[in-house]
């Protein structure tokens, strides 16, 4: 089955500051899910 979000090395900075580092993330279809972030 294909993911609904996938996600493979996401990096994210604001500045010098790394709020993401090599995210990996695979969510299927129909699936509820939440995180919060910077």
């Amino acid at each position: 089955m294909t993911d609904a979000i996938e996600t493979t090395d996401l990096t994210k900075r604001y500045g010098r500051t790394t709020a993401l580092d090599q995210l990996n993330l695979h969510i299927a279809p129909g699936t509820i899910y939440g995180f919060i972030g910077p």
